[in-house]
């Protein structure tokens, strides 16, 4: 009996073993699939938005990396128009589908919350990551104030 059970334990492992498949590509058909690009690079940005006093819009902020100054940290990552006005939002949804035509896509949010205990108040960031061939690409499409400025 024990010499029965042994061998099917064997054979239904041996069965088990050949269950996955292995990707038969070779190098040059790799290329070829749908979305495919070797040189691609994933960036990451943070959208953070500062409420306007008496109003229903936002402005916001967007970091990708770049150096800044902590003093101007804010106000010169703030996305501007062509002439380097702030860009008001109606909300950060209306800031994601603005970033979404230049390629940036949703990955995840979080808050920081302002003082302790039962303040729920605090700081909405937002993570955005996007494909790049090259880093220019980072910023295509909109520009910031501190970019608007030529520093």
């Amino acid at each position: 009996m024990k010499k029965i059970t042994l061998l099917l334990v064997l054979l239904v492992s041996a069965l088990m073993g050949y269950a996955q498949e292995v990707l038969d590509i070779a190098p040059a058909q790799v290329s070829e699939v749908e979305g495919f690009n070797p040189a691609a690079k994933r960036v990451y940005a943070q959208l953070s938005c500062e409420e306007q006093l008496f109003s229903t819009k936002v402005k916001v902020s967007i970091d990708f990396g770049q150096s800044t100054s902590w003093l101007t940290s804010m106000s010169e990552s703030r996305l501007v128009d062509r002439n380097g006005k702030e860009i008001k939002f109606n909300s950060m949804i209306d800031a994601l589908n603005y970033l979404t035509q230049f390629g940036w896509r949703f990955a995840q949010a979080y808050v920081m919350p302002k003082g302790s205990g039962g303040d729920v108040g605090g700081t909405t960031y937002w993570i955005l990551y996007k494909d790049v061939d090259d880093y220019s690409q980072i910023t295509e499409g909109f520009t910031t104030r501190r970019q608007q400025r030529g520093n």
